[in-house]
């Protein structure tokens, strides 16, 4: 394999797989699956990890020096505009290319992909086995019958796996995805995974020989990709305690869990083991209303609060819970209610996101009863529905963006707790401040901190007539806890 790192170093390479990273930190493990299975009788791929500032055109230029037969590229929701451009770029710079694409994005609904004229070939699926057939294909001269190839199931024990092509440099300076299972074991109508793939797993053994490799050379984050990692415990508990002795000196570890699931007694020991602030778990807890939970086939939200309590309070697992606004039925009360109710259980985040009609999903049966409007692009979010109008909508998209900068990066907690002393609902004291803010600044995001800490003053001393004094005070400590000593760099109203 020709890595990002070597690959301007190389003239020729007849393949080249590219794709775009949400951001430099993020790795594409995609990619790597596809290299890794790769047969010796397929020459050596050049592969590019892009980041999202890097132009189309520029990205061409790298993938064009190769002078490649074939490039194949990974679609993802965050990427589609920069790959749509990318493959015009290619198809008008070298008419005789081969261009591939796959990737969740592309999958769903191959035909309608904006660019689906200028592609010769879709993979639909798991594309790790197909992928190296056709390549021999292609680079043969051959081209197969069908644009769009739906690729089955593969045998996850028969296929390579990748992680020995994560460089010395990704284990210091990015974020390390594993995969230890594939599909999901529930069907969630706003999901891609809802029934579609069953919950296949990894070979155990195989998979912790892998990952205490990645530890051991140096790894400082691992993430783990799996839909439900929690969904067959003594498999999660066995993954946990293999890494216990890289996190005892500074491993962390990031895992998705189900609310629903139970930790019986080796996942309890297992998760207890670990140190405290090492393990981060994100549940997608969506909604804690009985009836939206039924209607959209997400099962066992009567546990979710003992689990989550159990996570936080015992096990000493740093918790990022992630809500759903907008799911069918769902109004802005139900959601406040939500909202307050996993706040008293103190996880570190919550995560207030707007309902995707993600393409592939099973949302589409909701969308006449309940007058559910999306965006046509990308990232498909809710516009406006029978329970929510768009200036809810907006009202919410706004709260969670200063809830996301603000409280879930841990900026200017004293500052944060005198708005939700306000109100005996968090969320109704939040909004308020949201709507205010947006009122005042007209924009929710490429906020300055110190100017945040300004508007805060004005908001709490003169809408909420809150005292001067003690605001000050609590802001002035949120302020050198930030790290900004020097005096002169303090908003002046602090001073």
């Amino acid at each position: 394999m020709i890595c990002e790192a070597d690959a301007e170093k190389v003239a020729h390479a007849p393949l080249v797989l590219a794709t775009y990273c949400a951001r430099y930190t993020h790795t594409a493990l995609g990619l790597r699956w596809l290299v890794a299975n790769l047969d010796n009788d397929v020459p050596k791929p050049a592969w590019y990890e892009f980041e999202m500032r890097l132009s189309p055109s520029a990205a061409v230029e790298r993938i064009l020096r190769h002078r490649p037969r074939v490039v194949a590229l990974g679609v993802y929701i965050w990427n589609v505009e920069r790959t749509v451009e990318l493959v015009r770029l290619l198809r008008a710079q070298s008419p005789e290319l081969v261009i591939v694409l796959g990737g969740p994005e592309v999958s769903a609904a191959p035909h309608e992909f904006p660019a689906f004229d200028l592609i010769d070939t879709v993979i639909v699926g798991e594309a790790e086995i197909v992928f190296g057939d056709l390549c021999r294909c292609w680079l043969a001269g051959e081209r197969p019958v069908e644009r769009v190839i739906y690729a089955p199931l593969p045998d996850l024990g028969q296929l390579a796996l990748p992680y020995h092509l994560y460089t010395d440099k990704d284990l210091q300076t990015r974020h390390i995805y594993v995969e230890t299972t594939r599909g999901c074991p529930y069907r969630c109508d706003f999901c891609t995974s809802g029934g579609v793939e069953p919950l296949r797993n990894f070979p155990l053994e195989a998979t912790l020989m892998e990952v205490q490799q990645l530890a051991e050379r140096g790894a400082r984050t691992l993430r783990f990709v799996d839909r439900t990692f929690n969904a067959k415990p003594a498999r999660a508990a066995a993954i946990l305690n293999a890494l216990l002795p890289w996190a005892k000196q500074g491993l962390r570890v990031h895992l998705e869990f189900t609310p629903q699931a139970k930790y019986h007694e080796d996942l309890q020991a297992a998760l207890c083991a670990w140190p405290v602030g090492q393990l981060h778990i994100e549940v997608g807890v969506q909604s804690l209303n009985h009836e939206v939970a039924r209607r959209i086939r997400r099962p066992g939200i009567t546990e979710a609060e003992a689990a989550l309590s159990y996570l936080i309070r015992v096990a000493g697992a740093d918790v990022h819970v992630d809500l759903i606004a907008g799911l069918p039925g769902e109004d802005e009360r139900s959601i406040a209610a939500s909202f307050d109710r996993l706040w008293a259980l103190g996880p570190q985040e919550i995560q207030l996101g707007v309902l995707k009609h993600l393409p592939g999903t099973a949302l589409d049966r909701h969308l006449e009863e309940w007058e559910m409007q999306f965006a046509s692009e990308p990232p498909y979010a809710l516009m406006h529905s029978k329970t929510l109008s768009s200036e809810a909508l907006h009202r919410i998209t706004c709260f969670a963006a200063y809830w996301e900068r603000l409280a879930n990066h841990r900026h200017f907690p004293r500052s944060i707790e005198l708005i939700l002393q306000t109100d005996t609902s968090p969320y109704r004291a939040f909004m308020r401040w949201s709507v205010w803010l947006f009122q005042r600044v007209g924009r929710a995001h490429s906020l300055a901190l110190e100017d945040l800490l300004t508007d805060l003053y004005l908001y709490l001393t003169q809408e909420q007539q809150l005292s001067p004094d003690e605001t000050r005070r609590a802001q002035a400590l949120d302020f050198l806890a930030e790290g900004r000593r020097p005096e002169r760099a303090m908003p002046k109203i602090l001073r």
